[in-house]
C-alpha cells in the first residue's frame, strides 16, 4: 500500500483585521506625533513673538532714553534746551553727534558718517513744523558767539497712528532729526492703559519744605519754549519748560497680534534730564577764537616803549565762554618762532579791548608782536600779529 504525504505551505501576509489594527495604531502614533510638533510649533511660534516684543521694546526705550538723557548737551545761551513738549511728541536741542574729525567738543558721540546737516543747530531757512502739530521751527538761527551754527541739533520723537494695519489702536515711534527723514524707532505700539499718555514731564517746583517734583498737568501743554514776553502769564508759559527735570515715557508694546493671540508688555520708564534749566557752564574744548584786531602805537621815539591794544576773543563773554588770559609774544621780524611769551594779561569780564605798555625794545629793530588768548584747558588761539620797527 502506497501513501502520500501533503505538506501545508506556511501561511503568508495579515488577515484583514490585523491590518485595520496596524492602521490603527499607526494613525494613533502619527497623530499623537503631529499633536506635539503642532504643540511644540505653537510654543516656539509663541516664544518667538515674546522675543521679539520684548527686543522690540528693550530696543525702542535703549534708542529714546540715550538721546533724551543728553537734553541741553551743548547748547549755547541764546538756544532753548526743551523745544516743544506734548502728550504724543518731545522736540528738543542736544549736540548729540558731532561730525568733526579734528576736534571733538560737546557731543555725546562721534560719527564721521552723519549727515552734516544733522549734526549742526536747525537752520531757519529748512524751519518745518514739529510732526504732529502745528508748531513752526525754529525761528531763527542760533549761533556761537564766534557766528557758527551752534553744534547741537534739535532731536524730536514722535507717536502717529500706523495706517499699515487694521488696527485704529496701533502706533509709530518715529525719530527725527532737524528737518531730517523720520526714522522709525519701533512698532506694535499701543497706548498705555489707564489713560496714560506716551509723554509726562516732571516739573521742578519750589515749596516751604523744598523742592519737589509734580507732572506738568495737561492744562499747561504743549510746553513750548518762547521768548520771554512783558506779561507775567507769557513769561511763566515760556520758561515753564526750564523747569522740566525728567521726561516719562508710557508705552504698551505689543506682538503684532490680535485677538487670543496677543501678546504686550506695558512699560513705564522715567528719564531724568539734568542738563535742562541749569546755566550754560564754562566749558574748555575747542581752541578759543582769536583777538579780532591787535594794533600797536609808539609815542615816545627812541624810548623803546610800545603800547599794544586788542580786542577781546569771541570767546571771552560769548561762545564757550572760556578765556582766562591772554599771552602777548615778541620776536625779530623774519624770525621763524616765538621767544617766550612776553607778558600774561588776565581776562576781565565783558572788557571789549585791552591796552598794554611794552619795554625795553631796541629802537631802530624790526619786531613781530602776536596776542593768544587761552582757555582753561589750556589750549591758545592762533596768534594774531603786528609788525613794527621801534623808533630811533
Amino acid at each position: 500500500m502506497s501513501t502520500s504525504s501533503q505538506r501545508r505551505s506556511p501561511r503568508t501576509g495579515f488577515t484583514l483585521v490585523e491590518l485595520l489594527i496596524g492602521m490603527t495604531m499607526s494613525a494613533a502614533v502619527i497623530g499623537a506625533g503631529f499633536s506635539l510638533f503642532r504643540s511644540q510649533s505653537r510654543v516656539f511660534d509663541t516664544n518667538q513673538q515674546r522675543y521679539d516684543m520684548m527686543q522690540n521694546s528693550r530696543g525702542a526705550l535703549e534708542d529714546a532714553e540715550r538721546v533724551i538723557r543728553t537734553m541741553g548737551a551743548g547748547v549755547p545761551n541764546s538756544q532753548p534746551v526743551l523745544v516743544y513738549g506734548d502728550n504724543n511728541v518731545l522736540a528738543f536741542n542736544t549736540d548729540f553727534i558731532e561730525q568733526d574729525t579734528v576736534d571733538t567738543r560737546w557731543a555725546a558721540y562721534f560719527n564721521a558718517q552723519a549727515v552734516t546737516a544733522e549734526t549742526i543747530s536747525w537752520d531757519v531757512s529748512a524751519a518745518a513744523t514739529i510732526p504732529t502739530t502745528s508748531y513752526t521751527y525754529p525761528s531763527q538761527n542760533f549761533l556761537l558767539g564766534s557766528g557758527d551754527p551752534s553744534p547741537a541739533e534739535t532731536y524730536t520723537f514722535y507717536f502717529q497712528a500706523d495706517g499699515s494695519t487694521s488696527r485704529s489702536d496701533d502706533y509709530i515711534l518715529y525719530q527725527q532729526v532737524n528737518s531730517g527723514t523720520p526714522q522709525i524707532v519701533a512698532r506694535n505700539i499701543l497706548a498705555h492703559p489707564n489713560g496714560k499718555p506716551f509723554f509726562e514731564y516732571l516739573q521742578r517746583r519750589q515749596t516751604t519744605t523744598g523742592d519737589t517734583l509734580i507732572f506738568v498737568p495737561n492744562g499747561n501743554l504743549p510746553l513750548k519754549r518762547t521768548v520771554v514776553t512783558s506779561s507775567t502769564t507769557d513769561t511763566a508759559g515760556a520758561t515753564r519748560p526750564d523747569s522740566v527735570r525728567g521726561v516719562r515715557l508710557n508705552i504698551r508694546f505689543t506682538n503684532g497680534q490680535t485677538g487670543a493671540a496677543e501678546r504686550f508688555r506695558d512699560v513705564q520708564t522715567t528719564v531724568q534730564v539734568p542738563n535742562n534749566g541749569i546755566p550754560l557752564p564754562t566749558v574748555c574744548g575747542r581752541n578759543p577764537l582769536p583777538s579780532p584786531s591787535f594794533t600797536v602805537v609808539d609815542t615816545v621815539p627812541g624810548s623803546g616803549k610800545l603800547w599794544f591794544t586788542w580786542t577781546k576773543s569771541t570767546d571771552q563773554d560769548a561762545g564757550e565762554q572760556d578765556v582766562l588770559q591772554y599771552i602777548l609774544y615778541r620776536k625779530l621780524n623774519g624770525a621763524t618762532s616765538w621767544a617766550d611769551p612776553l607778558l600774561i594779561v588776565k581776562r576781565t569780564a565783558n572788557q571789549a579791548s585791552y591796552t598794554q605798555l611794552i619795554s625795553g625794545n631796541t629802537p631802530g629793530t624790526a619786531y613781530t608782536f602776536g596776542v593768544s588768548a587761552q582757555d582753561c584747558t589750556p589750549n591758545e588761539s592762533t596768534i594774531t600779529t603786528v609788525n613794527v620797527t621801534a623808533s630811533p
